[in-house]
């Protein structure tokens, strides 16, 4: 159980609804979208401590109206 990473995780999907930002995402975190969508939907895999720390950092970003990965 991570509560952190779900909370995390919870806006996260918020933020991707928009058509093209997983894509844009994963581009930005140098990683498939295929592994996104692993962190995000089937819970199989977790981020490493980096790409984490890259996620949050695009979430602010997102949040105070920046989209970083365009």
């Amino acid at each position: 159980d991570t509560p952190m990473w779900n909370a995390c995780a919870t806006l996260l999907r918020q933020e991707l609804k928009p058509y093209g930002s997983k894509v844009r995402l994963a581009r930005y975190l140098g990683i498939p979208k295929q592994r996104l969508s692993d962190f995000l939907k089937n819970g199989s895999r977790m981020p490493e401590a980096e790409t984490l720390l890259q996620i949050l950092n695009w979430l602010a970003q997102k949040q105070a109206g920046r989209d970083i990965s365009l």
